[in-house]
């Protein structure tokens, strides 16, 4: 057995990880792509709909829901990247904030998409569905 086997094994993990964390990057680019082409395509959708009141509208506020989701997903996957790219531990930890507050924009743009369609079944006469669990 040699005696470096050890070191050999921990390079193996440390590959792994390394390959693990890439394909994280990757994906976290995968759903940028995947929000800005669902904003871009609603964004044309609701325009051709009724682009007057838009903004006045549950689709509205699903609209700038889901935009607010796309700004908060591309700043969550540069942070993750550039976590990657980084090893100073302050500007680690400055990444790491960047991609903290782009989940915490997913959040608000999701709470904004659920006010919005929650507005949308009130003015299709469905009531208030959601009145006993938003408050």
């Amino acid at each position: 057995m040699p005696i470096n086997s050890t070191d050999t094994s921990e390079k193996s993990v440390e590959e792994k990880i390394k390959n693990i964390e890439s394909n994280i990057v990757i994906t976290q680019w995968i759903q940028v792509v995947g929000v800005l082409s669902e904003a871009v395509l609603l964004t044309k959708l609701y325009k051709l709909k009724d682009s007057d009141n838009i903004n006045s509208t549950g689709e509205g506020k699903i609209l700038s829901g889901i935009w607010v989701q796309t700004i908060g997903q591309l700043a969550e996957a540069t942070g993750v990247t550039k976590q990657l790219e980084t090893l100073d531990e302050l500007t680690l930890l400055k990444f790491q904030e960047i991609a903290v507050a782009g989940d915490l924009l997913q959040s608000i743009g999701a709470g904004l998409q659920a006010i919005g369609g929650e507005q949308i079944l009130a003015e299709d006469g469905l009531g208030n569905t959601y009145e006993n669990v938003i408050p």
